[in-house]
């Protein structure tokens, strides 16, 4: 338990100074990977780190998207929504013939 608080903190801190990793899953991990790792993770090939991520001492890429989702719905000023557009609400239309 102590762990998964850990990871959750971290994430918010990335959360907030990174907005970017607000939106893509991948970006948020790259950058908890190379924070947080004693190596810069982003260099290495992606199946040593698929393969080894344990040995490194890193949480899967599910545990971080689940502490995303953790920690946008205690804080929604950090979460996905629109930022500085006014587009209020999105309607698509299809026309069929």
């Amino acid at each position: 338990m102590n762990k998964q608080k850990t990871v959750d903190s971290k994430v918010l801190e990335i959360l907030r100074e990174c907005p970017e990793t607000r939106y893509d899953d991948m970006q948020l991990i790259l950058c908890y990977y190379n924070r947080y790792s004693y190596m810069r993770v982003g260099d290495l090939p992606l199946e040593d780190i698929v393969n080894n991520y344990k040995g490194y001492g890193l949480p899967c890429f599910e545990t971080i998207r689940r502490a995303r989702q953790r920690v946008q719905s205690l804080f929604p000023e950090l979460s996905r929504q629109c930022s500085g557009c006014d587009c209020g609400n999105i309607r698509i239309v299809i026309e069929v013939s």
